[in-house]
């Protein structure tokens, strides 16, 4: 240990002027590696004699298109180049931030709003050393995405598979704003919706998701429903809910998206008890792991996502 101690201390007293003579070695001119260490060529060309005189051998032939090396410079240079080079390597490999791993989650703009965001911080403090990233998009495309590894999106339910699960099944009733049921009484009446403005969101129409037309037609002739009246349009279902909250007019509410809302009361039922339906399709939220060999931290974040949403 003591021999270490000595070649380690020896070794520091001239450790920065010999990483400036292979610097100086591998430029082949004073005037180049000076500019690259940061010093003048006067002060470089100092430090090089400085390195001689304390070994006591001559490194450096200067010559009229720059240096040269002596034959005791060049054993110098065979020394301690793959070592000192190792380290400078290594050195400027700690030096730089490790690049972290990103994974991508790719769903829907209404389930991210309203339902995933506030969530999102937990999931990213229970994998701190992994990035994680939303992808947002009106209606998520079912084919497999580059840029995504795992989606949420509205689709026909199924059991779960080993990367595939349903977060909640497609259940939707009408909601509107307390003030708005209150200065509407004929909500109570056998045609409740009649003439009421419906508060809709635009989508082409094979879109996996109720419409006011497919709610309204599943819940059959029976209930007396007959399509309301003026139809308001957003393209984000999150201004669709915002709409309902300032008392516009009435919306179709995705249980498991506006539940908050029910629960502060920001959003009521708006038909009566023996009217009010809160129809299931045979769709739901479902949540799918887009590679086909994921790795651990991509099962990881998939088990995560399912076990919040289901508990």
């Amino acid at each position: 240990m003591r021999d270490i101690d000595i070649s380690y201390g020896t070794f520091a007293r001239y450790a920065a002027d010999l990483s400036l003579f292979l610097l100086v070695a591998d430029c082949g001119q004073l005037s180049r590696a000076a500019e690259i260490a940061g010093l003048s060529q006067p002060r470089l060309s100092q430090r090089m004699k400085s390195l001689e005189e304390a070994l006591g051998k001559e490194l450096l032939r200067r010559e009229r298109r720059g240096v040269a090396l002596t034959r005791d410079g060049q054993a110098l240079r065979t020394a301690l180049t793959p070592h000192l080079g190792e380290a400078a390597a290594g050195f400027s490999r700690f030096q730089r931030p490790a690049r972290r791993r990103t994974l991508v989650i790719e769903t829907d703009l209404a389930f991210a709003s309203l339902r995933f965001l506030p969530v999102f911080p937990s999931l990213c403090a229970a994998f701190p050393d992994l990035g994680i990233s939303l992808l947002t998009r009106q209606l998520p495309e079912a084919g497999a995405d580059r840029e995504a590894d795992l989606r949420i999106r509205m689709e026909p339910r199924h059991e779960g598979t080993g990367t595939a699960c349903c977060l909640f099944a497609e259940r939707v009733m009408a909601v509107c704003s307390p003030a708005f049921r209150d200065a509407h009484p004929g909500l109570g009446d056998p045609d409740p919706l009649r003439g009421l403005p419906l508060i809709e969101l635009t989508s082409d129409a094979g879109a996996p998701w109720f419409t006011w037309g497919s709610w309204l037609a599943q819940l059959g002739p029976e209930a007396g429903v007959r399509g309301g009246g003026e139809r308001i349009s957003f393209n984000s279902y999150d201004h669709v809910i915002q709409a309902a909250e300032k008392g516009l007019g009435v919306a179709l509410g995705w249980r498991g998206l506006i539940d908050s809302r029910l629960e502060t009361g920001a959003l009521v039922p708006a038909l009566p008890a023996a009217a009010q339906a809160e129809l299931e399709s045979g769709h739901g939220y479902m949540l799918r792991m887009l590679s086909r060999q994921p790795g651990e931290e991509m099962r990881a974040v998939y088990d995560w996502i399912r076990d919040s949403f289901s508990g």
